[in-house]
């Protein structure tokens, strides 16, 4: 079903926008990593300002997996689903909203001078996190919405497992921030991985 019987918009429009978001959100983040002007720099600032353009680099990396992997995610609840319905998009314009925050709160990271670097964009993910997790908690609970193969009793209970991955992980982050530990995002390199390794056997596109 993807009429007029889904309400004020269809799922087809839903999935642009989500693409337009995400795709505009992964590009922007770019433009925080200013390239610094080493020309009138000695040799003790270049090695100080290259040591501090790498923690820029790497917190741009660790953003943008943890957007790739939510995107994947979160196209994976519209493949599940044959329509939407207010509740349904109510909930992607929350998540789209975490997700067009993340260069502001990468670059506020970018900007503060402190070991602690790195909470917003914890903060920020972890809610994106929460927010893929409810739509598919709400396509779970919503017959009229999801897929018959969204129904079986063991697979939601493996997929569920799938979508804690990054809130979980997020929430180890933003600890490990808060204890000032340099780069803690880097535990995001765990997200494709086990994810991967989870999709493979949760029997959900068999």
């Amino acid at each position: 079903m993807d009429g007029d019987g889904e309400g004020p918009v269809n799922k087809t429009n839903v999935e642009r926008l989500t693409n337009a978001f995400f795709g505009f959100t992964m590009t922007l983040l770019i433009r925080n990593l200013a390239v610094p002007d080493i020309a009138t720099m000695t040799d003790e600032v270049i090695l100080t300002t290259a040591g501090r353009y790498l923690v820029d680099l790497a917190i741009y990396l660790f953003v943008f997996l943890v957007l790739g992997v939510s995107w994947v995610m979160v196209f994976r609840v519209y493949r599940n689903i044959v329509a939407v319905d207010m509740g349904f998009v109510v909930r992607v314009f929350f998540a789209l909203l975490f997700v067009v925050f993340l260069p502001v709160t990468s670059q506020l990271d970018t900007a503060l001078d402190s070991p602690i670097g790195g909470v917003f964009a914890q903060v920020n993910l972890l809610l994106l996190g929460v927010m893929t997790w409810s739509l598919f908690r709400y396509a779970v609970r919503t017959p009229a919405l999801r897929n018959p193969r969204l129904s079986h009793p063991r697979v939601i209970r493996l997929v569920n497992r799938e979508y804690l991955i990054i809130p979980v992980l997020s929430a180890l982050a933003l600890a490990l921030s808060v204890l000032e530990i340099t780069l803690a995002g880097i535990v995001y390199l765990a997200a494709p991985f086990v994810l991967w390794w989870m999709i493979d056997r949760d029997g959900l596109d068999s």
